[in-house]
């Protein structure tokens, strides 16, 4: 590789670095509700059809937590594009866990370069297969008893679907920087401590499409953003 080309390579990895700035302000926040656009579907009950002695003969389908008044939980807001600013708050290892037939946590925030460990209580057979950006990403069975260790590498959301249970779903998003929320059963999210800035603020759901928009941050203020999503 040529010194050049290992230059600009250097620069432009560098240049989506975070970096934190022990000495930052407490800067502004960034508040607003996640909504579902259109009529939300109704839960669907699903028909279990395997280890149904040991799972249950139905499941409702949760990727999909919608309030009555359009609410969305367990949306990721999030900051793209902030280079620098308070510490890193994402957990650096995450424990999941089979149990009752359900991924635990269903929803969770880490860290780039985050340990995953995966475990199983359950004495039925289940597979972790995880999907980013539609690719897959590893594709394990996880027998009860055993740990199998992983490293989430590259940000973004990640879906979790057990291929010999059809029901069973989780989500993980990796985090690269502070600037996240997880909206709650009600849709809304507070992003604190933002330095004043012009960003890019996203939502991502596991079922729905991406969503984008910018936000301005004043010292000290308070910037509304809220979205609807499908």
């Amino acid at each position: 590789m040529s010194t050049v080309l290992f230059a600009v390579l250097f620069a432009a990895s560098s240049s989506t670095s975070y970096l934190e700035n022990e000495g930052s302000s407490s800067g502004g926040a960034i508040s607003g509700k996640i909504t579902y656009a259109g009529k939300p579907p109704p839960p669907a009950k699903l028909n279990v059809t395997v280890d149904r002695r040991y799972c249950g003969a139905t499941r409702e389908e949760d990727v999909w937590l919608i309030g009555p008044d359009h609410g969305v939980k367990n949306v990721v807001v999030y900051l793209s594009d902030i280079k620098s600013g308070k510490k890193m708050t994402a957990a650096q290892r995450l424990t999941l866990n089979q149990t009752g037939c359900r991924y635990v946590p269903r929803i969770s925030v880490v860290g780039q370069g985050a340990g995953l460990e995966i475990k199983s209580d359950d004495p039925v057979l289940h597979n972790v297969h995880s999907y980013q950006e539609g690719m897959t990403l590893f594709n394990v069975a996880v027998p009860q008893g055993f740990v199998i260790s992983k490293k989430l590498d590259k940000g973004g959301g990640v879906k979790l679907k057990c291929d010999v249970h059809n029901f069973m779903r989780a989500a993980i998003f990796v985090a690269l920087n502070p600037y996240y929320a997880i909206t709650a059963e009600d849709g809304s999210f507070e992003i604190s401590d933002v330095p004043a800035g012009t960003y890019t603020i996203n939502a991502w759901h596991e079922a729905a499409g991406p969503v984008s928009g910018q936000v301005t941050v004043t010292q000290g203020g308070a910037a509304a953003w809220n979205q609807r999503i499908r």
